[in-house]
């Protein structure tokens, strides 16, 4: 593989985040920290289970860019830039935006499926698709380090608070690892 320089793709994921975050305070009227709340996100265009009814595809992608606490939009944007970086750099900006993509609206589906009465936002499934690619693909040691740190660290989270593993972010996890495993064959593949 060749090296290529920045990661634009990356960084712009990371800055709509931080902008999603930015502009639902300034909306609400509220500093910058405050914690969002949950409700109030659908009008934003976060998920529900009334996108089974309305229809409105488009908030498997917007929900995306929403999150509730400060901290945890800053820790999704952070480790998207850092396992992002690696493999935009190794792979492509096409092959790391369809892992974060597909992995983020896989799990934002279901996590609108099997909780449909919880409003759905936030990056944390698109980042488990990310870890999960960084697994098979390597795109770094270091980073394949850090996407199992990740995924652990979301693990014990998601037992703690929920005793078992959040929907959103097994689906998105396994999708991450199916496409890391599609892109590893294909670029085999294109190398011989």
């Amino acid at each position: 593989m060749t090296y290529r320089p920045g990661s634009p793709a990356t960084f712009s994921i990371a800055l709509l985040i931080l902008a999603g975050w930015t502009i639902v305070a300034m909306q609400l009227g509220q500093s910058i920290f405050a914690t969002q709340k949950s409700l109030l996100l659908p009008q934003f265009g976060a998920a529900t289970g009334d996108l089974w009814t309305t229809h409105e595809w488009w908030r498997l992608l917007v929900s995306q860019f929403l999150h509730v606490h400060f901290l945890h939009m800053l820790f999704n944007a952070m480790c998207i830039v850092v396992i992002g970086n690696a493999i935009e750099k190794r792979y492509g900006w096409r092959i790391f935006l369809a892992i974060y993509m597909a992995g983020g609206i896989t799990g934002q589906i279901a996590s609108v499926w099997y909780y449909p009465t919880l409003v759905t936002d936030g990056a944390s499934q698109a980042l488990m698709a990310l870890c999960g690619a960084a697994l098979v693909l390597r795109a770094n040691p270091r980073v394949t380090l850090f996407s199992a740190v990740i995924i652990a660290i979301q693990a014990a989270l998601d037992l703690y608070v929920a005793s078992g593993i959040k929907a959103g972010h097994g689906y998105g996890f396994v999708m991450g690892v199916l496409l890391g495993l599609g892109s590893f064959i294909v670029m085999r593949k294109q190398a011989r």
